[in-house]
């Protein structure tokens, strides 16, 4: 018979980890523009912007993958919490 662990500790870590890589995410500035003087080339400037918005566009995808995650992770821990719960009242009242 295979048991299962969980460790409780990791998986709330991960939950922080990722709520807090979110809020780093979330609030990164799209500052490219104000660099376009320093290019010297509006070519540079052209694609620098292009490479800009892609990943604006881009981490827009990574913000909603992170917080699935994280709703998952905290959910996970939620669970088997409630599981371990259980098993061990079904264990002692018999």
């Amino acid at each position: 018979m295979a048991d299962l662990r969980v460790d409780y500790q990791l998986l709330a870590s991960i939950t922080g980890t990722l709520s807090s890589l979110t809020s780093e995410f979330a609030h990164i500035d799209d500052q490219v523009s104000s660099y376009d003087p320093a290019y010297g080339s509006g070519a540079i400037a052209a694609a620098m912007g292009n490479f800009s918005g892609n990943w604006s566009n881009h981490r827009k995808t990574l913000l909603a993958a992170m917080e699935n995650l994280g709703k998952m992770t905290a959910a996970a821990e939620q669970y088997f919490r409630q599981a371990d719960s259980k098993l061990a009242s079904d264990l002692t009242s018999k």
